[in-house]
């Protein structure tokens, strides 16, 4: 009897090694079961300088998300950038430069002499604050949140000031007092950061008032041949346009410089005797800006990479950016949309062994939050680990981590990692809980 069942658990172990020769291929020839180099890192984006015309029109736009607004005198177009489709929305009234943050589009109507506001997703119009606003530009008020900032004029004065409107509690904030005939201009925010440009007869300054603390920063403090303009902000980093005039040495300078808020400190980015760099807009490591009679450029803080989006000397200010795409006017030909690829912030390393690993690096310049990815395999005979969720807190710059999964199952597979901003893929073989040739 024992020869017989050592007889039968013999041939039981021939026959399932046959079974699985045949299921994992040269599974004798294998030299490295636990190792592999994947290379990967292509992020889910669009392709790198892409242009595409939304309109033949010529309206000044508005940018968030994957959708662009802009108007004529009594209706709202919603472009869908992933569909190219184009709804109209008749609000009535003199309407005039809107402004969208998230499901909501802020515009001026002189019918009602204020601001109105439309819900994208309830389609609800709602009258907002009255103002004295007589018109101007559109980088007269700026919309994020719930917050517009806008210039208005002051009953029976000449120069501008800057007010805060909450839409949530309709608190209505003043948040300048110029002097004699100073203008409080070209107001812009972000969260909880309000910036605008002083300007006192031929220069300027930048001056930021924080929200939450209600403190005031003169940002530069210009000498007699200095200027700041045309403030942008974004999270911790404010950018503006330098102008530098020595008349009687006749020394001129042009510079687009960034200043850290919580360092205090200046860097000059680009600089030369051309105008150069006027007008920036902010988004991550992306800055679009304008040379004036020239184009519309766009620049990496990262790389230190110039691209030309669109030579043409009739730019309709301001233009719009955001993570993907610039938006942008042309006097006489229409509004454009470039698509460029954001650089990912991580990097994807997967590898084999007992289970599957994957390494996440950040090769960005800055502490990353709140990652969330999934491990997924596509294998057919997997029995346990075809799918991981998961969320790492912080990845500090320069730093990685590495997530794992346990795998039981037999036969080929695809892997597949991916995280907010990037993906890799390799295939490998499985054999009981051991993961190998890994590519």
């Amino acid at each position: 009897m024992k020869r017989k069942h050592m007889k039968i658990t013999t041939i039981s172990l021939l026959t399932c090694i046959l079974i699985l020769s045949s299921i994992i291929p040269a599974v004798t020839t294998a030299k490295d079961l636990t190792t592999f180099d994947s290379n990967s890192i292509t992020p889910p984006v669009t392709q790198r300088g892409e242009l595409i015309k939304i309109t033949d029109e010529y309206p000044v736009c508005d940018l968030d998300a994957d959708l662009v607004v802009y108007a004529d005198t009594s209706n709202l177009y919603l472009y869908d950038i992933k569909t190219a489709e184009t709804d109209t929305v008749h609000v009535g009234g003199n309407i005039v430069f809107p402004k969208i943050s998230e499901n909501r589009v802020v515009y001026y109507d002189f019918s009602y002499m204020g601001f109105k506001m439309y819900d994208i997703t309830t389609t609800e119009k709602t009258n907002l604050i009255i103002t004295n606003w007589t018109g101007g530009d559109t980088d007269d008020f700026q919309f994020s949140g719930d917050y517009i900032v806008y210039e208005n004029t002051d009953s029976g004065q000449y120069g501008t000031e800057i007010y805060l409107y909450n839409i949530t509690s309709g608190e209505n904030t003043k948040l300048t007092d110029s002097p004699g005939e100073a203008f409080a201009e070209n107001p812009c925010i972000y969260n909880n950061i309000v910036t605008w440009q002083l300007t006192e007869g031929n220069l300027a300054d930048i001056v930021m008032f924080n929200i939450e603390s209600t403190e005031y920063t003169r940002v530069t403090n210009t000498s007699q041949f200095e200027s700041e303009t045309y403030p942008s902000v974004y999270e911790n980093t404010i950018v503006y346009h330098y102008f530098y005039y020595d008349k009687l040495n006749g020394t001129i300078l042009y510079a687009l410089k960034l200043y850290d808020i919580p360092t205090e400190e200046e860097t000059t980015i680009v600089s030369g005797e051309e105008p150069t760099a006027g007008t920036p807009e902010l988004f991550g490591n992306m800055i679009a800006y304008s040379k004036p009679g020239v184009g519309l450029y766009l620049y990496d803080l990262i790389t230190n990479i110039e691209t030309t989006i669109y030579e043409t000397p009739d730019l309709v200010q301001p233009w719009n950016i955001n993570d993907k795409y610039v938006v942008f006017t042309v006097l006489g030909e229409g509004v454009y949309l470039y698509t460029y690829a954001t650089p990912p912030k991580l990097s994807i390393t997967i590898t084999g062994g007992f289970g599957i690993s994957a390494t996440i690096k950040n090769i960005g310049t800055t502490d990353v939050t709140n990652i969330d990815y999934t491990i997924n395999l596509d294998g057919k005979l997997i029995f346990m680990g075809k799918s991981k969720n998961g969320t790492i807190a912080t990845l500090a710059a320069g730093e990685e981590t590495t997530v794992k999964d346990i795998v039981i199952g037999f036969g080929s597979t695809g892997i597949t990692v991916t995280t907010d901003d990037t993906s890799a893929n390799a295939t490998g073989v499985i054999f009981l809980f051991i993961v190998f040739g890994v590519k």
